[in-house]
């Protein structure tokens, strides 16, 4: 209806809008055929899938109304400086015109509305060109009342006008078609998708987040930390919050989680028992946490701060909270014992006295110089604290000793130290090699 209704008229805008609705049969032609084979399957030749043949389809659409926008000005300009074109504003120009407009509405709005659904480009792609219709058929309207009106020009100025919007529109979804042909990530989901990994309790860090979209599909592939000592159904348990946790922010993605076996270190295994402390109701603070290796497994022990005001039975079961956390959400936990204190409770304070303490070093030396294996003692520390002295003691061993005879003479010296000096609670012996001078 158009073409005919341009050709009788002589009209550009006409003409150029049957030449956009001609593409947009084409257009959905190609629409057609990709969304019916973007929903196929991997298969042996395509391992991600058949997505990327809608944005194949977009571009196309995209790179043929450019193609129409070229002929479009070329014709204008020629009617606008070098040749003058008869031109007849005819009532069925305008009826066509406008019921152009009313099909391409509504064609548009189902469109956007499927395309949306199903996260397709080329249903974008198709909806974009009705949408790109009903505006330069209204540019098209326009040119022609001016037409009428006498004003010749005017409808070479529609043609242009058609363009500008055709070619801002195309430009805009051929970048992002480009976009997902160059498997660029959608911007900052990788960041976010890292943030929310590594919240996952029992996951040590997240690295390597990379994105492929295609078509209305995400592929998303990551690497994650997990203690080594995690059980392997531990670790797929893991695994399984991960994929959750990334199918909130990618609801629609094919996910493949790599893990990474890492020791935990002991700052690090601090900050997580704080941060599963931080989500039971009650506990205002930890401190002092301890790890001990033992046969069966890993033994905890911390001091755990509550209201003063909270009798000793609430108290218990917010400490048994805490324990049942730890020992499930950090693996190879099997004992946790907590100190319950209240929060105007200070934290056991050390203060340094080596200075003033020139008999306790003195007797220190004397007491290490009479056990066997000893060569020297080296740097000592005295500290005051409420429930006594603490010592730390540098002994100077024979280099060949054997560890557990190095061990043995360090037990000694703590026993000696304990018994021989009144007031001494903890005593940390470090050997250190005696090392032979050379010249």
């Amino acid at each position: 209806m158009k073409a005919i209704v341009g050709i009788l008229t002589n009209s550009l805008g006409i003409i150029s809008e049957a030449l956009h609705s001609g593409l947009d049969l084409v257009a959905a032609a190609t629409t057609v055929y990709a969304v019916r084979i973007s929903g196929r399957p991997p298969d042996r030749d395509h391992h991600y899938g058949h997505g990327k043949y809608e944005s194949f389809s977009a571009m196309v659409e995209v790179l043929l109304l450019l193609g129409t926008c070229a002929w479009i000005t070329y014709e204008a300009l020629q009617r606008l400086f070098f040749r003058e074109a008869h031109i007849e504003a005819s009532l069925a120009a305008f009826i066509i015109m406008g019921i152009s407009i009313v099909l391409d509405y509504s064609r548009s709005r189902i469109l956007y509305r499927t395309a949306k659904k199903y996260k397709s480009q080329a249903l974008e792609a198709d909806a974009l060109h009705f949408s790109t219709d009903i505006m330069s058929s209204s540019v098209v309207i326009l040119g022609l009342l001016f037409v009428y009106l006498g004003y010749r020009v005017a409808d070479s100025i529609a043609g242009l006008g058609v363009v500008v919007v055709v070619v801002v529109l195309s430009l805009r979804l051929g970048k992002r078609t480009v976009a997902v042909l160059l498997d660029r990530a959608p911007e900052g989901l990788a960041e976010s998708i890292t943030a929310e990994v590594a919240r996952i309790p029992g996951i040590q860090s997240c690295d390597r987040v990379r994105i492929r979209p295609s078509g209305g599909q995400m592929f998303v592939d990551l690497e994650v930390s997990i203690d080594r000592s995690v059980s392997f159904e531990r670790v797929n348990s893991l695994v399984t919050e991960v994929e959750h946790a990334v199918r909130k922010l990618a609801p629609n993605s094919d996910i493949v989680v790599r893990t990474q076996p890492v020791g935990v270190g002991v700052r690090k295994f601090a900050d997580m028992v704080r941060s599963l402390a931080s989500r039971i109701l009650g506990i205002r603070g930890v401190h002092d946490i301890a790890i001990h290796d033992a046969e069966k497994g890993l033994h905890v022990e911390l001091h755990l701060e509550v209201d003063p005001n909270v009798n000793l039975e609430k108290a218990h079961e917010i400490s048994s909270k805490l324990e049942s956390s730890i020992k499930t959400n950090i693996s190879g936990v099997v004992e946790v014992v907590t100190h319950i204190e209240s929060t105007d409770e200070e934290p056991l304070i050390r203060a340094d006295v080596t200075t003033e303490s020139h008999q306790i070093v003195k007797a220190i030396r004397e007491i290490t110089a009479g056990i066997s294996g000893v060569k020297r003692c080296g740097e000592i520390e005295v500290h005051s604290a409420e429930d006594g002295l603490h010592l730390t003691v540098t002994c100077i061993l024979d280099q060949k000793l054997s560890i557990s005879d190095a061990h043995s003479i360090s037990t000694q010296i703590e026993e000696a130290l304990r018994r021989k000096i009144r007031g001494v609670t903890k005593v940390l012996v470090h050997e250190e090699p005696e090392i032979e001078k050379k010249y």
